[in-house]
């Protein structure tokens, strides 16, 4: 029997216990995956306790994506250039170590749900945590990158790593800094092709639009990672006439990254998405 699971805090949103025991069903493969609410004090402790658990891997959620990485034993080279880990493999004998397979999710529901890519536009991403910084990355070879987060602090170091990132690889993108007003970012997103919301807000019930409905307009793509069928921000672009979708997609593929990192097998991606949509 094999053991996987999430870690994150708030959880009980997570689509994950149910996407993967689709998959696992249709596979034939007996498997639990469970769903930890584990805050920041808990992480170290938490991690530990699966690991002697004999749990085969686990998959790292808001807010703790950057976190996790010093407790690891080694950290993928695409995680660490990221600087965000959401899939863990224990690998026996101690060893923990950390992938993020949150960019080839991105890249590929972008790509085949919205039938667009990164490549010279200019992009706009909402929030510049985990899930923001993989998306920054995911989007190196656009023209230019706007990155806005309450804390302004956070865009300034995923700034400086994209552009450490830059003299290393080449790629393309100009990064700007938004400051924190969130009347900044509605002034800079109509002249955005594309709109990633990486924020948690659409995760309760009473969350609202990050930006007003005249941030948006037809020609815009917007990506909102929230999972629900119509998150907020999501919600006021498509009123306002722009395309997109929320981050199902994102997840499945993602998800079935991190499956094939733990077993070595493919994924059931349709077992998957129907569990969940």
């Amino acid at each position: 029997m094999y053991r996987f699971g999430i870690f994150g805090h708030p959880i009980k949103h997570s689509l994950s216990p149910r996407m993967h025991a689709a998959s696992f069903k249709s596979l034939g493969i007996e498997a639990t995956y469970e769903a930890f609410d584990v805050d920041f004090s808990q992480l170290r402790q938490q991690l530990e306790a699966c690991q002697q658990a004999g749990f085969t891997g686990l998959n790292i959620t808001i807010p703790h994506k950057t976190a996790i990485i010093p407790l690891l034993t080694r950290v993928d080279s695409l995680a660490a250039h990221v600087g965000a880990v959401n899939t863990i493999h224990f690998e026996g004998d101690g060893v923990m170590t950390g992938y993020n397979t949150d960019i080839i999710g991105f890249q590929e529901d972008l790509r085949e749900g919205c039938g667009i890519t990164p490549m010279d536009k200019r992009v706009l991403v909402l929030g510049c945590g985990g899930a923001g910084r993989a998306i920054t990355f995911a989007s190196a070879g656009a023209s230019e990158i706007y990155l806005a987060d309450p804390m302004t602090e956070r865009a300034e170091v995923l700034a400086r790593d994209m552009q450490a990132a830059k003299q290393r690889h080449g790629h393309t993108a100009t990064v700007h800094i938004l400051p924190s007003k969130q009347q900044t970012w509605a002034e800079i997103a109509p002249s955005c092709d594309l709109i990633v919301h990486c924020t948690p807000a659409g995760l309760k019930p009473e969350d609202v639009s990050v930006l007003p409905a005249s941030s948006f307009h037809p020609g815009q793509t917007v990506y909102d990672l929230v999972t629900y069928p119509n998150p907020p921000t999501l919600a006021a672009a498509l009123a306002a006439g722009a395309k997109g979708t929320n981050g199902i997609g994102m997840l499945i593929r993602q998800g079935a990254a991190s499956f094939k990192i733990w077993t070595g097998l493919d994924a059931d991606i349709n077992a998957m998405r129907t569990a969940i949509t």
